[in-house]
């Protein structure tokens, strides 16, 4: 089962040298707990600069049973006793751990319209080419192979490997409301959009309905498109 952590944590010692949130580089807050499987997201915020006593929130995604029971478990004991972390080059302390797992999707009816708010600038490769906008059948592809590297055999990882691929084509952009930022990933300049987009499984055989709309559901664990280690890609539903 896939689990998020919605973490809110505040800036107790300010770097006043070094004040600056990054975004799009690796990073790691559990440095004693070894090499997990996680996604973690940038640090949501507007804000360029940490300020003292400020909150700020990240969701850590953990993608193993291993990183979810370690992870989890860290998350718990360092709120309970205030432990004072480093992270970004600031000293912080968590204030809130909210929980969020698959089922809370997935009980969810099937819906034929799903809305995606894309909260960290995305992309898609497809061969040697970036692409800078929602396409479904980008957006897919890639989530469905994901799930199937993560997924034990079973009920939902057939379901998922029933779908043709060239289904993922039927499905419609019905409303778009994005905009592109110019962004830096590992010392490169790239693209990415965010911003909101309606996706329209009308047309889609509803036997394969179920599934897409998993893999929807799936890819707010994981994120979607390209650099999602870097805290890209990470959407709302």
């Amino acid at each position: 089962m896939l689990y998020s952590f919605l973490v809110r944590f505040k800036v107790i010692e300010l770097n006043e040298e070094n004040r600056v949130i990054e975004k799009f580089k690796e990073k790691n807050i559990f440095k004693n707990l070894g090499n997990l499987d996680v996604v973690l997201s940038n640090v949501l915020t507007r804000d360029r600069e940490y300020s003292l006593n400020k909150s700020y929130f990240i969701r850590v995604s953990c993608l193993t049973l291993e990183a979810r029971q370690k992870i989890g478990s860290y998350l718990i004991k360092a709120q309970t006793f205030g432990e004072e972390i480093e992270f970004q080059n600031q000293k912080i302390v968590f204030e809130y751990v909210r929980k969020i797992d698959l089922e809370d999707f997935s009980n969810l009816q099937m819906k034929n319209i799903i809305n995606i708010r894309f909260l960290s600038p995305t992309m898609f490769k497809f061969g040697d080419e970036y692409y800078i906008e929602p396409n479904p059948y980008l957006y897919l592809l890639k989530t469905s192979k994901k799930f199937i590297e993560l997924f034990p055999e079973g009920d939902i990882k057939n379901e998922i490997l029933g779908i043709p691929k060239y289904i993922f084509k039927n499905i419609k952009v019905k409303n778009m409301d994005i905009k592109i930022k110019n962004i830096r990933v590992k010392d490169r300049k790239h693209k990415g959009f965010i911003g909101e987009v309606e996706f329209d499984l009308s047309s889609i055989e509803d036997k394969f309905k179920k599934g897409i709309n998993n893999l929807f559901y799936f890819s707010y664990f994981t994120g979607a498109g390209e650099f999602t280690e870097f805290g890209m890609g990470q959407i709302e539903i």
